[in-house]
């Protein structure tokens, strides 16, 4: 199994409104440039990033004296954000929302719920792994005790003058 590292979200998003590149934020938190671009996909369907893409010098074959360079950039228009699991943003109330919006937030209430039955599951199962563990936990203490009691009787049966080196 791959490890996985641990990438702080936000930071993420805030280098990359602020024109990082992927590689260098990959570099940065020890993780390949396609992980952040998942991020960076991630961001803008959920409309926290706009989807544009970074900025690229745009030179001659051989570049000549006198002549300024410029970024070839023309940004698009910023999407108003949709609420999403992930936004930080606060949902606004219903009355506000678009109808696109309410979709969008029944779709993915109704794939949390899908997810229910899993979980349960999943709860389940740790339960009986608990019980389990606690049951050893038991008869491990029952099996010190034991021990002790044997020990207990071991040091009673023996002559006195073993126990108190005298002889």
């Amino acid at each position: 199994m791959a490890r996985k590292a641990i990438v702080d979200r936000e930071t993420v998003l805030q280098l990359l409104r602020e024109g990082k590149t992927s590689q260098v934020i990959a570099s940065q938190y020890g993780v390949s440039r396609q992980a952040i671009d998942l991020y960076r996909k991630q961001f803008v369907n959920s409309g926290l990033l706009p989807k544009t893409r970074a900025a690229k010098p745009v030179m001659a074959a051989e570049p000549r004296p006198g002549i300024q360079y410029t970024y070839r950039h023309t940004p698009e228009p910023v999407p108003e954000p949709k609420p999403t699991p992930y936004s930080t943003t606060p949902t606004p109330a219903l009355s506000t929302l678009s109808l696109d919006q309410m979709v969008d937030l029944i779709i993915q209430a109704f794939s949390a719920l899908r997810r229910v039955p899993e979980l349960e599951a999943e709860i389940a199962k740790t339960r009986r792994n608990y019980d389990a563990l606690l049951q050893q936990v038991e008869q491990l203490q029952i099996r010190e005790q034991k021990r002790k009691e044997q020990e207990a009787r071991w040091i009673h049966a023996q002559s006195p003058g073993i126990i108190t080196d005298k002889q």
